[in-house]
């Protein structure tokens, strides 16, 4: 009887019906899961809805009335849009943000590909250190990455000095705060980003393809030109695509670089009309729907590409193992680049804060320096309650956006995988719908919903935490639905033929199976929230201090030193978790993700 009703549940042909009793349990079972899909979905539902529609009804607001002195909305107007385009506003930022976005992305499109392909294609030794050194960047604060650069690359700078005595040179030779500068920082930051999906790309690439080029004749670079970077061009024009995207939107690099050398793009303008006195919210609406604008367009174009890249597909059923290129001694060449490339994106950086860190006042690196070395900056970092106050807010904030994040995307992937309920697109929109929000844009839209709406969280935490969960739902939901579409449901369904509720089937089956992919996206949404700045520069007040943002400050009030100690503290928690983070990769998988 058993074996029968187990076949019903497949719906298997049966020679006989089974007993009524059984049937009836077995109908219950069903209209209560149906019941729990339903009441998940509309839960679910209305919590994204909350977290997201708010803000996108902020910003279209803002842009579109004028504002009373105390912040109230007044009257409908287009002024605003009409004066970005009329006094040609908005041409310089849009062009600077334009430049600096496609040359970010096409230079560490570059530099992550030539990695991923000597890391996961060739027979180089110390093949690993690709692997570890882009998750080891991922606990690195993007401000305080940034920083480093400056210190090295500025006019004081080890970089410039060097330059300077050598082409013998009473001005610096380079000028960081420049467009390029700019680009050049970008690159760097999002190259690991790169190799990573690259990487994933070039392991799943069918050798027999390359076999063929070199069994007729084909010499290494030609088999390089004429079969692999062909298949990989839709993999390229998807990276190129993502990082113009996260370049388009970025904030700390155009904040730190751009702005010293009068080289604005639109998430300054955003950022410079919020804080001036008084606020020109409409002027900053009008360039954050603008700025949105060209996201969505640019989020349209990605997911296409990604839909059409079906049709390069080269691994089948067939296995096989993807077989490394021999180098010969060519790979000892390769085997430097790749020193190279972990020593300037993730040493250099680190050594010259670590040095700013251990000096009473910046100086150039020379053995002079030495005899000064002290560790006041510590002392006074660990000490200092507004930094220390931070370091437990990021914490705080880190642990409650992750948890928050992986619980309701874990539910709203479930929604979209396992029912066919009719509703379930609404939540597959709401879910995807951040992406379109850039940081900046997001963090004004939350301050002046919360500014106007009677709920009492602006000024506090809970505002913060807001913008973090709302902002990070997609990349939640990136994982919890790979994970999800990994595991069969017929192990959910062997649970419900057992007579298991809709809950214990969760608890006892399916989240048990899904936690590497629900921890490493835990892991990789609290990096982000303890590194995010551009909601946080909008929404943080006296009370409520972040790292990020105190890194900021410190940086624009010229308190080097005690930035320094105090970015080399929270970078060795936040490493120490990337690594945690590396570690789940490699023994689940994850990294792909």
């Amino acid at each position: 009887m058993a074996k029968q009703q187990s076949s019903e549940t497949y719906n298997f042909p049966l020679k006989s019906q089974p007993a009524p009793q059984a049937r009836g349990i077995f109908s219950l079972s069903m209209a209560t899961r149906f019941d729990a899909q339903t009441c998940v979905l509309l839960i679910v539902s209305v919590i994204t809805a909350y977290l997201v529609l708010p803000p996108l009804y902020s910003v279209l607001q803002t842009s579109l009335f004028t504002t009373k002195l105390t912040g109230e909305l007044d009257e409908f107007t287009f002024r605003y849009y009409q004066e970005l385009f009329r006094e040609l506003q908005v041409l310089g930022p849009f062009l600077n943000t334009v430049y600096f976005s496609i040359g970010s992305a096409l230079f560490a499109t570059i530099i992550g590909a030539v990695v991923a392909w000597i890391v996961t294609r060739t027979d180089t030794p110390l093949r690993g250190l690709g692997y570890f050194t882009a998750f080891a960047s991922f606990g690195t604060p993007f401000i305080l990455y940034t920083i480093g650069w400056l210190l090295l690359l500025g006019k004081a700078g080890p970089v410039n000095y060097w330059l300077r005595t050598f082409l013998n040179q009473s001005e610096p030779v380079l000028n960081v705060y420049s467009l390029w500068g700019m680009v050049l920082i970008e690159s760097f930051l999002w190259s690991p980003f790169v190799f990573l999906m690259i990487a994933a790309s070039f392991r799943s690439m069918d050798p027999s393809l390359e076999e063929a080029s070199a069994a007729c004749g084909a010499r290494l670079w030609q088999t390089l030109q004429r079969v692999s970077l062909r298949l990989m061009l839709p993999a390229f024009f998807s990276v190129v695509l993502l990082i113009f995207i996260r370049s388009f939107e970025s904030f700390e690099i155009p904040a730190l670089v751009g702005l010293p050398g009068d080289i604005r793009v639109l998430t300054t303008s955003i950022y410079l009309d919020s804080q001036r006195m008084p606020p020109t919210y409409g002027r900053a609406g009008a360039f954050s729907v603008l700025l949105m604008l060209v996201v969505a367009g640019a989020l349209y174009l990605y997911f296409h590409v990604t839909r059409e890249g079906e049709r390069f597909h080269t691994v089948t059923g067939k296995g096989y193992r993807p077989t490394l290129i021999q180098l010969g001694s060519w790979r000892y060449v390769t085997a430097a680049l790749l020193l190279v490339y972990s020593f300037v994106l993730l040493v250099l950086p680190f050594l010259i804060v670590l040095w700013a860190s251990l000096l009473p006042f910046y100086m150039q690196p020379s053995f002079e320096a030495f005899s000064l070395f002290t560790l006041k900056n510590f002392v006074t970092a660990i000490h200092f309650p507004k930094i220390t106050d931070s370091i437990k807010n990021s914490v705080l904030l880190g642990l409650g956006s992750a948890s928050v994040v992986m619980l309701l995307t874990t539910f709203a992937s479930w929604i979209l995988v396992r029912t066919k309920l009719r509703g379930r697109w609404l939540l597959d929109l709401l879910t995807t719908l951040p992406l379109l929000f850039p940081g900046i844009v997001m963090g004004l839209a939350i301050m002046r919903f919360y500014l106007i709406v009677p709920i009492p969280i602006y000024g506090t935490l809970w505002i913060l935490l807001v913008a973090f969960i709302t902002r990070y739902i997609p990349y939640g939901i990136r994982y919890t639905h790979a994970g999800l579409l990994q595991l069969h449901r017929e192990l959910e369904e062997a649970a419900y033929t057992s007579g298991a509720s809709w809950s214990n089937a969760m608890r006892r089956v399916t989240l048990p199976l899904l936690t590497p992919s629900f921890l490493g996206g835990w892991v990789f949404v609290f990096l982000l929230s303890a590194k995010e700045l551009s909601m946080s520069i909008l929404l943080v007040s006296p009370q409520t201090p972040v790292v990020s943002v105190a890194i900021f400050e410190l940086w624009e009030n010229g308190q080097v030193g005690e930035l320094a100690a105090f970015g080399v503290i929270w970078t060795l928690i936040l490493v120490s978790v990337a690594i945690i983070y590396y570690l789940i990769a490699r023994r689940y998988g994850v990294q792909q993700h």
